[in-house]
């Protein structure tokens, strides 16, 4: 018998696998269902509620006003502030059509009545300006609540193209003063996709969707890519046949090893990688530099590593007989009969989950699930809206990203609402930087 699972993009064979020797197979846990569980309520809606300052309420209310000074800096910290607020799941960006406020005569303060009375509950506002070569920024939160006072206010000195980062910092600011943690606006993605018959590159994308580039890999078969120390890393092909670990911008391969190097994982100081040989393929771990390299599986198909906030390593192995999820030799996942891409996501509200891919039928869907296995945790975020590939999660814990059939990247929160396609970007092994 013949089995077949993907390891970064390349469908191995191993014959003979099912019949190799494994572990014995860990039990399900009492009164656990093997079906993969449904989807509570409509997983593309909005979302009603988040957290601020330590209890439940419905989405702030958010005015961003347009900037005074040049008209394009202007849309640009618009278009970027909206896009990040409404990507965020934490606020309800009105529309600029509402605004009654005398913006002129206001200036870069409000008048908290007028804003009250079109429903915002924070507004936004700043001013623009050259010094020299480089675009003076004033950007400010207010709460109506509060009065007129700003009760964020922050200044930045930027070349023109740096605008967007500076909103994207602002923006992290204003998380932080609502929920006490930042956001991530402006962290990027990394991602493998096919470009041609046979070929596979490594693209970025920051987290709002903007600045899709490939990045340049010394291999035409560039896979499972992973930011790591001092850039991102990824398995590549070389003519020989053998594939070995590449770093983004170095031409020689970093590490080589007797087997096939298929994937890489970083996190708390170390390494992870996959290695193929004899049909089969192991993780070995070691510290972040390659050195120190210990095999930690033996036998069987183990792939997809991703190191968790205590250093925890979840992956895929097929040692109970199909793809499950496991940390640290330990079956996690019990629904479900091909499961994989496994992502920790450490959310500030909800704690620690691990969220993988799910095959349910002919199509697959994204899931989460305690790190403890319990069969109570899991939950469904997806749920008859096409296939659902690649999960990663935000470095705040508060989105996940992932591939969809429905066009490409999209992002959602921790529990599968307010989704929103972000770019018709499609591809697999989707990475998160910050992790």
């Amino acid at each position: 018998m013949q089995m077949r699972l993907k390891i970064g993009g390349l469908l191995l064979c191993a014959a003979g696998a099912l019949t190799a020797s494994f572990p014995a197979i860990a039990q399900q846990p009492a009164g656990a269902s093997s079906a993969l569980p449904q989807a509570n309520g409509p997983t593309g809606g909005a979302v009603t509620q988040i957290t601020v300052s330590g209890g439940n309420r419905a989405l702030f209310k958010l005015a961003i006003a347009p900037m005074v000074g040049d008209k394009d800096v202007s849309d640009n910290v618009d278009n970027t502030a909206t896009k990040d607020f409404t990507l965020s799941s934490l606020f309800q960006v009105l529309d600029p059509k509402s605004f009654t406020a005398n913006l002129a005569a206001e200036g870069t303060g409000i008048d908290p009545s007028s804003w009250r009375n079109v429903g915002a509950e924070g507004v936004i506002k700043g001013m623009s300006a050259m010094r020299g070569a480089n675009v003076h920024l004033e950007l400010k939160l207010f709460v109506v609540s509060r009065g007129a006072a700003a009760v964020l206010a922050k200044d930045f000195d930027v070349p023109p193209s740096g605008v967007r980062g500076a909103v994207h910092q602002f923006d992290n600011e204003v998380v932080k003063w609502f929920t006490g943690t930042a956001a991530n606006f402006g962290s990027r993605l990394v991602f493998s996709a096919t470009t041609g018959r046979g070929q596979k590159g490594v693209f970025q994308i920051d987290s709002d969707g903007q600045g899709l580039s490939r990045l340049a890999a010394a291999s035409n078969v560039a896979l499972a890519p992973a930011v790591g120390p001092n850039g991102v890393y990824y398995a590549g092909g070389l003519p020989d046949g053998s594939y070995a670990l590449f770093r983004i911008g170095n031409p020689v391969a970093v590490l080589r090893h007797s087997g096939l190097v298929f994937g890489v994982a970083f996190g708390s100081g170390k390494m992870a990688l996959v290695i193929s040989q004899n049909g089969q393929s192991d993780l070995f771990v070691g510290a972040s530099d390659g050195s120190g390299l210990k095999q930690v599986t033996r036998g069987g198909l183990n792939t997809h590593p991703a190191f968790g906030p205590n250093g925890q390593l979840a992956y895929v192995s097929n040692q109970g007989g199909n793809p499950q999820i496991y940390v640290d030799g330990k079956r996690v996942s019990w629904r479900g009969t091909y499961n994989m891409a496994p992502a920790w996501c450490n959310n500030p509200d909800e704690g620690t989950k691990i969220l993988f891919m799910g095959r349910d039928g002919a199509t697959w869907d994204i899931f989460s699930v305690s790190p403890d296995g319990s069969a109570a945790s899991m939950k469904r975020l997806t749920q008859d809206q096409g296939s659902n590939t690649y999960p990663a999660c935000s470095p705040d814990g508060r989105n996940v990203a992932f591939f969809s059939t429905r066009g490409g990247l999209y992002l959602s929160n921790i529990d599968g609402l307010n989704q929103q396609k972000i770019s018709t970007a499609s591809g697999e092994s989707l990475r998160w930087e910050g992790m």
